[in-house]
């Protein structure tokens, strides 16, 4: 069955991400910081409310030039992709969470590198 990353996935609103940012909950595994945020879904259907909703950021202070940052996010998006199956446990819960993957290495790392933090800090929100 083929995962894909949709666009309700996404976070958009600035509102929600100010708030994600000052949440305090967070875990790091090099090369990626992630920061969450854990809510209450409000009543409604699935395809309103979603269980997750994901950003990620790669600061122009670690890749200075843009096509390194562009690599990195695109592998970001993919090892995210290929393990948000890890999630769904706030699927069954009835929560939303939301997460902010923040790259922090001063250079592209490798894509098998990316996967592993991915998923270990997936694991730990459990």
């Amino acid at each position: 069955m083929p995962q894909k990353l949709r666009k309700k996935y996404i976070i958009h609103l600035e509102n929600e991400v100010n708030s994600l940012l000052k949440s305090e909950l967070s875990r790091f595994h090099y090369p990626i910081k992630l920061i969450y945020q854990v809510d209450e879904r409000i009543p409604g259907g699935i395809e309103e409310n979603p269980h997750y909703k994901v950003i990620f950021i790669i600061p122009k202070r670690y890749l200075k030039k843009a096509y390194m940052r562009n690599l990195a996010k695109r592998r970001l998006r993919e090892a995210f992709r290929m393990n948000q199956n890890l999630l769904d446990q706030f699927r069954e819960r009835g929560k939303t969470v939301y997460l902010a993957f923040i790259y922090v290495s001063a250079e592209v790392v490798s894509f098998k590198q990316l996967e592993s933090g991915v998923v270990k800090l997936l694991t730990d929100l459990k």
